[in-house]
């Protein structure tokens, strides 16, 4: 434990801590704390050393969107042709011009149908083509070839629709299971194997249930308890492009449109004209689904946002990258540390060096869009990735937590009482990183409470 004495001499000079904090070998944590109000630095260990950073990597994506794009930027759907409409009929294809909502889902894409019938449409005698030019690279997140059907790992795309996630719904028919497909696809055969469990509570429907995906076929079996009429679980199921489309079908028709003929990918042509554009939540919306539960999926979306917003290349992904660095640039920020695969921190390869990351959030908090930022970032011991973590510091402590095998991470801002904030990075990389769960809490508590003593007494 550090005297008074070394943390105040930290708090003016920037002097380096002297020990790795409790519980950690030397070189399996690097740690950044400064005060916002001032330049100083008041603690570092392993300050400069390029680390994974696993998911508090989305914070560096946050705050360049938030100086680029500002918090009210939207995504824009559109629906396109070139045939004419006569007596209710499209005489030709239809194009879905995506653009990457990081948020689309079925009730929005849904009222967009609805749009669409009431501006005429009632049957299309064309195609359905995907117009999908807005990525021209979506980036990787190449080592998790094990976990690729989990929802976390599902890529960005411009057709992205429900994250790529049908919901299997159970109820009770005459005292018989039954399971929905939601939404309803019409390429999906549902094969219901469920029989009638005992009695007692649900829990995690998943302990009771089965879902096997073989090819357009969903086997659902196990012993469903009737405590469970109600209950849902998701399932990961066809091509991004499958499923956009089918959805598409299934909602059409539902609201009574006939066609379309096929469906395919091709860009629209240029003198398409609009027939509907909607608009996606505002950023702003969309970083807190991406900070306080760390989606990844969305955060990749925000990145490419940047590519698409400022083409430079060609290459979506390298120009968001290219934006990111040249706001570092600006901010005079040294990033040589730094190595993006896709600004979500679902990498084996993405570095960041906790100063850096520190400095980021510290131009976070005394820029314009500062408490935009906090705002999304999960509250200690009350919601997100942290609701059941550091509950001693409820209502002053936000940060975004980092999770990867071999990495936990913490970053963000401490509140005084008073009104002085702390910018915090904690980092662990190590074999051991699961277990040290509790001593990363613990290392970050240490800093706040050390740093606290420094402050003047509330008056």
């Amino acid at each position: 434990m550090k005297t008074l004495f070394a943390s105040l001499l930290a708090l003016c000079c920037g002097v380096a801590a002297a020990a790795a904090p409790a519980g950690f070998r030397p070189d399996e944590i690097a740690l950044w704390a400064a005060p916002v109000e001032q330049d100083a630095v008041f603690d570092a260990w392993r300050a400069e050393v390029p680390v994974n950073p696993a998911s508090t990597m989305k914070l560096l994506t946050s705050w360049a969107a938030l100086n680029r794009l500002g918090p009210g930027y939207r995504w824009k759907t559109e629906f396109r042709t070139s045939a004419p409409l006569e007596n209710g009929v499209l005489r030709g294809d239809l194009y879905w011009v995506g653009s990457g909502d990081p948020r689309l889902d079925t009730p929005r894409l849904a009222e967009m149908l609805r749009q669409l019938r009431l501006r005429g449409v009632q049957r299309i005698d064309g195609r359905l083509l995907l117009d999908k030019h807005a990525y021209s690279n979506a980036g990787t997140a190449d080592g998790f070839a094990g976990d690729a059907d989990r929802v976390f790992t599902v890529p960005p795309d411009t057709h992205l629709l429900n994250l790529k996630v049908a919901w299997l719904r159970y109820s009770f028919d005459a005292g018989r299971p039954s399971v929905q497909l939601d939404p309803p696809l019409p390429g999906l055969q549902l094969d219901n194997q469920l029989q009638t469990g005992t009695a007692g509570s649900c829990g995690d429907v998943r302990q009771h249930v089965k879902a096997d995906i073989d090819g357009n076929r969903i086997r659902v079996s196990g012993k469903l308890p009737p405590a469970c009429d109600g209950a849902a679980n998701y399932v990961n199921v066809l091509s991004v492009n499958d499923f956009a489309v089918q959805s598409f079908s299934a909602l059409w028709q539902g609201l009574g449109g006939q066609g379309p003929q096929a469906a395919g990918v091709a860009a629209a042509p240029a003198d398409s004209r609009l027939l509907l554009q909607a608009d996606s939540d505002p950023l702003l919306a969309i970083l807190g689904d991406v900070n306080k539960f760390s989606n990844n999926t969305m955060a990749r979306s925000v990145l490419l946002a940047l590519g698409m917003q400022y083409p430079q290349r060609g290459d979506t992904l390298q120009d968001g990258v290219a934006q990111v660095r040249a706001l570092l640039q600006e901010k005079q920020l040294a990033a040589d540390s730094l190595v993006l695969e896709n600004g979500a921190g679902l990498s084996r390869r993405e570095r960041i060096s906790p100063r850096l990351l520190g400095e980021v959030l510290r131009d976070a908090a005394r820029g314009p869009y500062g408490p935009e930022l906090a705002a999304t970032l999960p509250l200690a011991g009350e919601d997100g990735t942290l609701r059941k973590r550091l509950g001693s510091f409820a209502g002053g402590l936000r940060l975004k937590t980092g999770t990867l095998d071999d990495t936990r991470a913490l970053a963000g801002y401490w509140q005084a009482p008073g009104g002085q904030r702390l910018v915090i990075v904690a980092v662990v990389n190590s074999p051991r990183a699961a277990n040290l769960t509790p001593a990363l809490d613990a290392a970050v508590s240490d800093v706040i409470r050390r740093y606290q003593a420094t402050l003047p007494p509330l008056r």
